[in-house]
């Protein structure tokens, strides 16, 4: 009788955040949990939002740290977004968001494309960008990082993993049509939202063998009247881009889905709301998480004999 010594690969807890601008800030509450859970986190991967709180975790790994992120983002007017609206109706939160939407909807946006490239030079979430991460790069993290960005010349997903964050940052957060696109190593880049939401697969191909997905995008709704063709073409628009996610978000071991869906991606204006939404998706789901973990722990060997 003879002795076979099968090696396993040690366990590899990946974490992919996915991006919905302030929807993102409930990352915040799942990582809070994770870390009090004790949950084993081997390296993160991030879209928009997810990217950016990713990194500041990643980099200093300290709650207080990316607590602070709701601090930035409380000030988000300094973006100063102008849909040529007036300072009342900005002022309005409600109704601002209502007629941004309707804004886009009548396709006057179209006509804005002609003339120019992006409707806000993003000055304020370079800011934000900057206070967060520095001038740090990506080997200063202390738990492996990469950032997902979409390439408008490949038309494909750009997987940041080297150089200065805040230029990797940037590139992910920057809404196609809103900010402008980042020219990073001889790459057009913008808002990794587009073509990989939940970075599920990218923490897989970065050595991960159980992820852990975090989806705060919004669920599609629905609808049964439309009035004109700008709005079928959008709803036929949110239809592919809702199966799409669907395909990506299976390949999680692990889903959180907080429940955020009520706020819109621009308002900054709840983020204790969306912290504590995270926290309770997290909760719900730990008992599942250590079941799994503990289910798939590979031993350093096993001895089978023949």
């Amino acid at each position: 009788m003879g002795v076979k010594v099968v090696v396993k690969k040690r366990l590899k807890v990946g974490l992919a955040l996915g991006g919905g601008g302030a929807r993102g800030l409930a990352h915040i509450g799942v990582l809070k949990v994770l870390e009090s859970e004790n949950i084993p986190i081997d390296l993160i991967t991030g879209t928009s939002m997810g990217a950016i709180i990713g990194a500041v975790y990643a980099l200093k790994k300290d709650i207080s740290a990316i607590e602070k992120i709701t601090e930035k983002y409380s000030k988000i007017s300094e973006f100063n977004i102008d849909f040529s609206f007036s300072d009342k109706e900005k002022r309005n939160k409600s109704l601002f968001l209502k007629k941004m939407s309707d804004f886009l909807k009548r396709g006057y946006i179209l006509n804005l494309e002609l003339r120019r490239k992006y409707i806000n030079d993003g000055e304020g979430i370079k800011k934000i960008i900057k206070d967060l991460v520095g001038d740090k790069s990506f080997e200063d993290t202390k738990i492996p990082f990469a950032a997902v960005a979409a390439d408008l010349v490949k038309g494909e997903k750009a997987i940041i993993r080297e150089g200065k964050l805040f230029d990797a940052l940037l590139a992910s957060a920057s809404i196609p049509g809103m900010f402008p696109p980042v020219i990073l190593e001889k790459k057009i880049l913008v808002d990794g939202g587009i073509v990989d939401v939940v970075p599920i697969e990218t923490a897989k191909s970065l050595g991960a063998n159980f992820v852990i997905g975090v989806n705060v995008s919004q669920s599609i709704k629905k609808r049964v009247e439309f009035d004109n063709a700008v709005e079928i073409f959008f709803r036929s628009d949110s239809i592919t881009s809702s199966e799409l996610r669907k395909l990506q978000l299976s390949f999680a071991d692990v889903l959180i889905t907080p429940k955020v869906g009520r706020f819109h991606w621009s308002d900054f204006t709840k983020p204790e709301q969306c912290v504590r939404e995270g926290e309770i998706a997290a909760q719900n789901s730990i008992i599942e998480l250590k079941k799994k973990l503990k289910k798939v722990k590979p031993k350093w060997w096993k001895r089978l004999f023949y």
